[in-house]
């Protein structure tokens, strides 16, 4: 990162969900995460503060949720590395990837033409619709099949939304792992 970069990295939001580019100014995250029975935890490889939790008594694991902002100040919590774990799928990449699954109804017109999915998941996505005055709640599951083999930076996800509303594509940049420094 060059200085210019670091001097409008700090004026930045730090991701997307963030309310304000004002740093925290209290400390409160570090000085958490440095207790050791504090759930707040700091991942340093990814420049991350994480809420620790542990998903339900009956499965026993363990997840996090990213601290984006502090609880106590406000401020943004630092800007995470994770987005440079990922590919960059170009704008050539990503046209020749959608060119290559237009026009793709179904999901066997899918696997006719680009062959049979790395991965196939039938109850892979569920949407949740939530209840409105006249309707109740719905959860529907679709099915998505995801090929990995097609590009060298981008996974490429086909989710069947059913005869009325098609095959849905979706484009997501490969794990390339910690960067190099």
């Amino acid at each position: 990162m060059s200085e210019t970069d670091d001097d409008t990295a700090a004026e930045r939001k730090p991701n997307t969900n963030s309310v304000t580019s004002t740093p925290c100014a209290c400390n409160y995250l570090q000085r958490a995460s440095d207790e050791p029975d504090n759930p707040i935890v700091f991942d340093a490889k990814l420049n991350e503060y994480h809420l620790a939790h542990i998903d339900g008594a009956a499965t026993g694991r363990q997840g996090y949720s990213i601290l984006r902002h502090c609880p106590w100040c406000g401020g943004a919590a630092p800007r995470s590395k994770r987005a440079t774990f990922f590919a960059n799928i170009t704008q050539a990449e990503s046209r020749r990837l959608r060119e290559l699954a237009s026009g793709l109804k179904s999901v066997d017109e899918a696997i006719a033409k680009l062959g049979a999915p790395d991965e196939d998941h039938p109850n892979g996505y569920a949407g949740h619709s939530p209840a409105t005055d006249t309707q109740p709640s719905v959860v529907n599951a679709y099915r998505f099949l995801r090929y990995t083999r097609l590009s060298d930076t981008a996974n490429v996800t086909l989710t069947d939304y059913g005869p009325d509303r098609g095959l849905y594509v979706s484009l997501e940049s490969k794990y390339i792992g910690e960067p190099k420094t």
